[in-house]
């Protein structure tokens, strides 16, 4: 799910800018002042809902990228003459501009440093033998992709060939902050999530298990911050998947397939 600010901004703004001329390479990047935003992205500064990080000049002439920042999540969009554009910036050739000021402007997420906060922190509900590979999955009670991937992964799972380390978010529906609740507060949390995928309701994407009315605010605090470390990972949407790569840890959104996580499997052993 994208950040319902970026989405407020996009009905205001439209759905995008097509280029139709190229100019100068972008310029080195400087954070604005208020003053200098169109009227729209001023606004949302002023009232706290997003901050900018930095401009630049993009390479249609009077075009003006701006890299915003909300809960760690970052998105490009454009400006031109007090008119805010968002989407992607396509160039006479069908090159994808934005792609380019993605790699270049935007920060990149410290993978690692959330995994390292995820095991400081707790409240991580693992399924898989200690010495599996591992993978660190943010999800959602009611997320249905989160349940499709708790089916991929399951055989490996009992196998005793993958760990997986579940740290629970709540936002998708309103029922999905009490789930997650219900998760983390039982007695036996493997066994409460085991429940929740077993009765998942496809149709409603609903999970199976009952949410707790009033969650306490030490748990709300916990799901909100594991919100938080999944956009600080890069993560948009459930669920975010934190794995080994290379050596190094890296974020995938949704769920892979079997095929990849056995692949995944195979290049840990």
């Amino acid at each position: 799910m994208t950040i319902a600010v970026f989405k407020r901004l996009a009905a205001v703004a439209g759905a995008g800018l097509l280029a139709t001329t190229l100019a100068a390479s972008a310029q080195p990047t400087q954070k604005p002042a208020t003053s200098d935003l169109p009227p729209v992205l001023a606004k949302a500064v002023k009232n706290g809902s997003l901050t900018v990080d930095r401009q630049f000049k993009t390479d249609v002439p009077g075009v003006t990228g701006y890299v915003l920042e909300k809960d760690g999540q970052h998105q490009i969009v454009y400006g031109d003459h007090g008119y805010l554009f968002m989407g992607q910036l396509v160039s006479p050739e069908g090159k994808n501009m934005s792609a380019q000021y993605t790699d270049k402007y935007v920060p990149k997420p410290d993978v690692g440093k959330v995994v390292d906060q995820l095991k400081k922190t707790g409240h991580l509900v693992q399924q898989g033998p200690d010495d599996a590979p591992v993978i660190y999955v943010f999800a959602d009670p009611n997320c249905i992709y989160c349940h499709r991937f708790y089916q991929q992964a399951e055989s490996l799972v009992k196998a005793g060939k993958l760990q997986l380390q579940w740290a629970l978010v709540g936002f998708l529906k309103s029922s999905s902050m009490g789930r997650a609740a219900a998760i983390l507060s039982a007695k036996d949390p493997v066994k409460a999530l085991v429940e929740n995928e077993n009765g998942f309701n496809e149709d409603s994407e609903e999970g199976g298990i009952k949410p707790v009315a009033s969650p306490s605010a030490k748990l709300k605090h916990v799901i909100n911050r594991h919100y938080k470390q999944m956009s600080s990972a890069g993560g948009n949407g459930t669920p975010t998947l934190l794995y080994k790569q290379d050596g190094h840890w890296a974020a995938k959104i949704g769920a892979p397939g079997k095929a990849w996580l056995k692949n995944y499997i195979d290049h840990q052993s």
